[in-house]
């Protein structure tokens, strides 16, 4: 199956999560996972959250994505993944002056 995101609608997030700031989201959505195509804007960020019956795997394809990872601060470059694993707590942010690409994966295990 072939993803076309430039076929799906923008959504436009204002506080993703309990967050602060811009995300604009091109999403696919079915029974088994969440896959997005994810802008966040300069000084914007997620809320906190665990990942419970799921994980999410975040490939930067372009910018800096600042990750806080249970008691970790991370930060994501181009070509890098930061993975949230099942049960674990995490919130990121964009803390540059550009926009962070992204590509997000989050699979229903249950």
């Amino acid at each position: 199956m072939i993803i076309d995101f430039d076929k799906i609608a923008e959504e436009h997030i204002e506080g993703f999560k309990g967050g602060e700031g811009k995300l604009d989201v091109r999403a696919f959505v079915d029974d088994k996972a969440r896959i997005m195509y994810s802008t966040l804007r300069p000084g914007a960020c997620s809320g906190k959250h665990q990942h419970v019956g799921s994980f999410e795997a975040m490939y930067v394809i372009s910018g800096e994505l600042t990750v806080y990872y249970d008691d970790k601060t991370e930060i994501a470059r181009v070509g890098q993944l930061h993975y949230c694993p099942e049960g674990h707590f995490h919130w990121f942010e964009n803390r540059t002056d550009h926009d962070v690409i992204y590509l997000a994966i989050v699979p229903t295990l249950r």
